[in-house]
Order: C-alpha cells, then structure tokens, then sequence
C-alpha cells in the first residue's frame, strides 16, 4: 500500500506483488481463499482499489483475476532475458458504500 507500491497507480491502492499457488492445489480454491482475504484486507484498510500485474501469457491467471471482477486498464512492459514481455495491469475498484 502507499510508498510500497511498485508503481504508483494511486497512494490509496493496494498492490497484490505476488499470488502463487502450487500446480497440485490448482482447483482446490486456495487461490479463492487468497483473493478473498486480499479483498477483506482492503476494505478494512480503507483503500479505493487493489491492482496486480500478470503476464499476458497467463491466461489460467487472467481468467481468475476477471471472474474476480479485475479489469485491465494499462500494460507493463519488461524485459526478461533478451525478451520483451508485457504484463497486463488490472484493477478491482472496492465498492463504498
């Protein structure tokens, strides 16, 4: 959160850095389990929104992060090796209310 970020996309964000899940407990709803207590974590902190980066290649991950209501809104781009990849940015907007 705030001066933590990797990138500033707001001083009242959080970012999730990293979220792995072994192969062998894909299907079991860790990654569920994880993203919901993220999302606890935010509205008790007070933050507008959480936002991660994930390889556009990753689409198990893009496809959890939007069933998630996570929406792309910038890309990233970095190098790996000799290669360019690029990262998707997405956003989930906490709901204030």
């Amino acid at each position: 959160m705030g001066d933590a970020q990797t990138e500033t996309i707001s001083k009242n964000a959080l970012e999730i850095h990293r979220i792995y899940v072994l192969q062998a407990f894909h299907g079991k709803q860790v990654g569920q389990l994880l993203i919901d207590e993220v999302k606890k974590i935010a509205q008790d902190t007070g933050v507008d929104s959480i936002w991660l980066g994930v390889w556009e290649e990753n689409h198990r991950a893009l496809r959890f992060y939007t069933k998630n209501s996570f929406v792309e809104f910038d890309k990233h781009v970095f190098t790996l090796g000799n290669e360019e990849q690029t990262d998707l940015l997405m956003q989930y907007v906490l709901n204030k209310k």
